[in-house]
């Protein structure tokens, strides 16, 4: 076996991100086995299959501790800045200006953060996701004395137009990781029926990556001013390989707690506002892999 070149390293390392976000049965054992020792020798794993027309990897991993707390069923939602990421049409029904930061620990071997802002009908958002450097191995094991990195970032700006209960957004995103770049200009709707939301993303309607859909349902349950229960279900790649998430918050008294499922990893969550700071944290169970962490501090203007 031989041990990658930087380019080919940082190739390797986002399919074996990828595979680590999506359920296969080829090579999670494996891939767990040589996280545990050592992160350094997923560099190696060029076996694994990830499709070409997947999404970049940096979209795959979200950019928000409460959506990704309800499983990534956030489409249907999408009330807050990170609209921009979920659902476009969203920014249309925004009422405050908001900035917000998020930070993920993936894996115990990615650093994941992403900048927000957004105020009504506009938004926008970078995001970075970087391993640090890492060592390689060889078939033995041993250290190669060769570093590997792997990075990208990427960049969406977002607008909407809303008319009543309903809104449209459009979007634009480039990302990099240093082998290719990857863009697209996706579409959104959002329409709110009383307690019921419908939301639906067209991703790459023009782009480098074929045209993928997203559909979801939410329904929010007011029991009192206090007390609110909603229940989030979506399905992603619809056009292609259809997968199925689902998303639960109880919001008592300003407090939210949250728990979904993302096709792959159960995820909980919770939430909470003083004044015009919002804290949302969230913690994804991998059932191979180690457990990631993520929180978003919002500031609401």
């Amino acid at each position: 076996m031989f041990i990658p070149t930087t380019e080919v390293a940082s190739s390797v390392s986002a399919r074996v991100l990828k595979h680590a976000l999506r359920p296969s049965s080829v090579g999670l054992h494996l891939l767990s086995r040589l996280l545990q020792q050592s992160a350094l020798c997923l560099l190696c794993l060029t076996l694994i299959p990830v499709s070409s027309s997947a999404a970049p990897i940096i979209f795959e991993m979200g950019a928000s501790a409460r959506a990704m707390a309800l499983g990534g069923a956030f489409s249907a939602i999408a009330d807050d800045e990170s609209a921009v990421f979920y659902n476009p049409a969203g920014l249309a029904f925004l009422d405050k200006t908001t900035v917000a930061a998020f930070y993920q620990r993936a894996f115990d071997v990615v650093h994941h953060v992403a900048l927000a802002g957004a105020i009504r009908n506009w938004g926008a958002q970078f995001i970075q996701i970087d391993t640090g450097p890492l060592e390689s191995t060889n078939e033995f094991g041993n250290p190669s004395g060769e570093p590997a990195h792997y990075a990208t970032q990427a960049g969406l700006i977002g607008a909407a137009f809303g008319i009543e209960n309903f809104a449209l957004g459009l979007r634009g995103r480039l990302s990099r990781d240093g082998i290719e770049t990857d863009w697209g200009i996706d579409l959104g709707a959002l329409a709110q029926l009383g307690s019921v939301r419908l939301g639906t993303v067209a991703e790459n309607l023009l782009g480098s990556k074929p045209i993928a859909l997203r559909l979801g349902t939410a329904f929010v349950l007011r029991f009192s001013p206090r007390f609110t229960f909603t229940v989030s279900l979506e399905a992603w790649n619809l056009v292609n390989r259809p997968e199925f998430h689902i998303g639960l918050e109880a919001s008592i008294n300003g407090v939210q707690i949250r728990a979904g499922y993302d096709g792959v990893a159960v995820i909980t969550g919770a939430g909470t506002r003083w004044n015009s700071v919002r804290l949302d944290w969230a913690y994804r169970m991998h059932p191979q892999l180690p457990a990631s962490t993520m929180v978003t501090v919002a500031y609401l203007f």
